[in-house]
């Protein structure tokens, strides 16, 4: 990553120079001169909960849009520009100790023109005004506060920093503004000519084999906390692509240190504070290394994507708890999360009654007048005490100490908490319903609603997904980011193509429903047409320049990176598709992204969990055959010994039978593999059907439509079942090259 330092920025910089990180998360003085101002009826009217709820704040604020940046020209005054999000507790603590000081305002109005941005609804301008503050203050959070030229090239940033630090800063820009505005100009755009080159660098295309995927994955383990799991120490993420990828790897080699790495963190957070052991879901991230103490705000993404990981390290470990963990997950969701009109609201907010984690969160003396004095004792010593930082004294609910247990007296403590704490004010939630984040969790329903044997997910799942092909489109079919107070707002960006893509197929696998195909072709064409590098082969984050960048999202970090989950879909559709097209481009973004997803493993799961899949077949549930003419499933029975191989053959196509009626037709095999060695099963065919075709005057012996092939072993299997089915898929005029799908067992519906 690059860094940028020069004489005018260091002026300006001088101001933070004696304030640590300490200093900064410091309690907050009380400030004279706070208040709140008339209603700006540029934020009361703006479809962004968060710049409503800053519609009377006494910084007079614009949206980012073209009536502020003709302000600034007109002006000739720098922007100021602030990105916050509802969710954000040291956004809170900006706007009443910054934005509503008399002091701090009137310099700000009077010197600046000021933006407010939802980050959730301009996520590419975020993430590419964050990289500044990154590169000039080697630190960057939120809220985001960067200062521009009328052009909107970027000249300083700055993470939170206290109301007298900000106020010292809004005064050297002011001065450095009027002194040196053409040193601060020429600067600006020497930032914004580095940075724009470093979001379109170009890597050298690197392989993608086993043995790199094999070292990507080393790399990975090696980064994992091997007591509690996770990437690192504190502050502690998810990181759910990483996670999606071991657990890719696990099942493609058995590389038992993959999976240990991720059980050791699926089992933390399921046990830690940093879970909500009363509704389900969890919360953003953990401030210490044991998952114990989180930061409360709960966010739409991270649920979607840990119930899908959750549900695939079930389906592949056959661990209850992780599918139970799956269930309540999702099932926070359809609670708490979803409008009535069947769209996912975007977060839960970490602060209440004017606190962050007030909700959460019990004092001891809270315990002892809800549980009385015994079973409030036997609380405090199963969750513990937090011993030091803003919870010290407090009880962060975790079962950490009991994992895995089934107490009795510990069901009825948390029944008895759980009551309480619906008399308790919750959290603000931003209702709005954003594309990308919709996308992630319609896939995540789809998927447990398969595994699981819940039809309930499914159809939540189609619900949002009708609701946004209906209300989130623009006239001319283009998706529209955002959807607030009935109304639908916001290009939308490459993920919001990507991601609501991925979430139809989703559906598509799981219902065998072809419309939900057609629709995600439909967007993928849109995807190619608006935000294809035709010349490199990956993709823009968004249509045109954002700020001073078209850039390009190919680092995943909470999420995966738009380019990731494009080339999911590309390979998604290379297989379930007749257009060649798809592979074509699997292979060109593949070259193209190769080089930064294996220099930063870590950033790069999402490429090389598609790229795999590319290049080593596809080892989902449901998989297809002949393009996508034929969709097969393994499921295995309740008895544990027998596995039914669905085969659903789309109408005039067809398999050879097991006994072809000619020597050179190629038969339709089945074998099962336990463990990944050949097993000694039965195996069952279904009687064919006998008939002509058009290019052959001899009667074939065929399977057609829905066809079921099974395996039995005489004893249980002590490891896991694959069935292997090899097919040649053909037409009426032509057979495709055979095919070989490896499907894992998976036992549908289990609790």
């Amino acid at each position: 990553m690059p860094t940028v330092r020069t004489p005018a920025l260091d002026k300006i910089a001088a101001v933070l120079a004696a304030f640590a990180l300490a200093v900064w998360l410091a309690a907050l003085p009380a400030l004279a001169g706070v208040g709140k101002g008339a209603e700006n009826q540029r934020m009361s009217a703006s479809a962004s909960p968060y710049l409503r709820s800053h519609a009377h704040d006494l910084v007079r604020w614009y949206s980012w849009g073209e009536e502020a940046f003709a302000r600034s020209r007109k002006l000739n005054r720098p922007i100021m520009v602030s990105f916050g999000y509802t969710a954000c507790h040291w956004c809170h603590v900006m706007q009443e100790k910054h934005f509503n000081d008399a002091g701090i305002a009137g310099r700000i109005n009077e010197k600046f023109v000021p933006i407010l941005v939802d980050r959730e609804q301009h996520s590419t301008l975020d993430e590419t005004y964050l990289l500044v503050t990154e590169v000039v203050t080697q630190r960057s959070g939120w809220p985001n506060t960067v200062f521009l030229t009328p052009d909107l090239k970027p000249f300083y940033g700055t993470a939170y920093v206290p109301p007298d630090v900000f106020g010292e800063l809004l005064g050297a820009v002011t001065t450095e503004w009027a002194s040196s505005r053409e040193p601060i100009v020429a600067e600006a755009e020497r930032i914004a000519t580095i940075l724009n080159g470093y979001l379109n660098r170009k890597e050298e295309a690197r392989a993608i084999t086993p043995e790199a995927l094999a070292e990507a994955t080393g790399a990975i383990v090696a980064s994992f906390d091997p007591f509690a799991g996770g990437i690192g120490e504190a502050p502690k993420f998810f990181r759910p692509t990483v996670l999606t990828f071991l657990l890719h790897q696990y099942q493609r080699t058995g590389d038992k240190a993959a999976l240990g790495a991720v059980e050791r963190t699926l089992q933390s957070i399921q046990s830690g504070g940093i879970h909500d052991h009363i509704e389900g879901g969890f919360h953003r991230y953990a401030i210490d290394p044991g998952w114990r103490v989180p930061h409360f705000e709960k966010m739409l993404y991270d649920q979607a994507q840990l119930a899908d990981i959750f549900t695939l390290a079930f389906s592949l470990t056959g661990n209850l708890e992780y599918s139970r963990t799956a269930r309540k997950t999702l099932d926070y969701i359809l609670n708490d999360l979803t409008a009535p009109h069947g769209g996912f609201y975007s977060t839960r907010d970490a602060d209440s009654e004017g606190e962050e984690g007030t909700y959460y969160v019990w004092s001891p003396e809270q315990l002892e007048a809800t549980l009385g004095k015994t079973d409030a004792e036997y609380a405090i010593n199963t969750f513990g005490m937090i011993a030091d930082g803003d919870f010290a004294g407090k009880i962060i609910i975790n079962t950490d100490d009991v994992r895995g247990q089934t107490i009795p007296r510990l069901t009825r403590v948390m029944s008895t908490l759980s009551q309480a704490r619906k008399s308790r004010e919750k959290p603000v939630r931003d209702e709005k319903i954003l594309v990308s984040w919709n996308g992630m969790t319609i896939a995540g329903l789809a998927h447990a609603g398969y595994v699981l044997g819940e039809p309930r997910y499914i159809a939540a799942a189609t619900k949002a997904a009708d609701f946004i092909w209906t209300n989130m489109r623009a006239p001319d079919g283009r998706l529209q980011r955002s959807y607030f107070d009935g109304k639908a707002g916001i290009e939308a960006e490459l993920d919001d193509y990507a991601q609501l893509a991925r979430g139809l197929i989703g559906l598509y696998d799981t219902t065998g429903d072809r419309h939900w195909l057609d629709r995600a072709v439909k967007l993928t064409s849109t995807i190619i047409e608006v935000f294809e590098d035709a010349e490199q082969g990956d993709f823009f984050a968004t249509s045109g320049v954002a700020g001073f960048s078209r850039a390009k999202s190919r680092g995943d970090v909470d999420q995966a990176s738009g380019n990731g989950a494009v080339l999911d879909v590309l390979v998604l559709l290379a297989s379930r598709s007749i257009d060649p097209q798809y592979k074509r481009k699997s292979e060109k973004a593949m070259a193209a992204l190769s080089g930064v997803a294996l220099t930063s493993p870590a950033n790069g799961g999402s490429v090389l969990a598609a790229s795999d899949r590319f290049l080593r077949g596809e080892m989902g549930i449901v998989q297809y055959a002949g393009n996508g003419a034929v969709r097969a499933a393994a499921v295995l029975l309740p008895d544990k010994r027998r596995i039914t191989v669905k085969l659903d053959i789309a109408e005039g196509w067809h398999v050879n039978a097991d006994q072809p009626l000619e020597a050179h037709l190629i038969p339709t095999k089945l074998d099962l593999l336990v463990g990944g060695k050949p097993a000694d099963a039965v195996i069952s065919y279904p009687a064919p059907d006998i008939k002509k075709l058009t290019f052959n005057e001899k009667p074939m012996a065929l399977l057609e439509h829905k066809v079921e092939l099974s395996a039995h072993l005489d004893s249980l299997p002590a490891k896991r079942m694959k069935a292997v089915i090899e097919v040649q898929v053909c037409s009426d005029d032509l057979c495709l090259l055979p095919q070989t799908l490896n499907l894992p067992a998976v036992a549908i519906g289990s609790q």
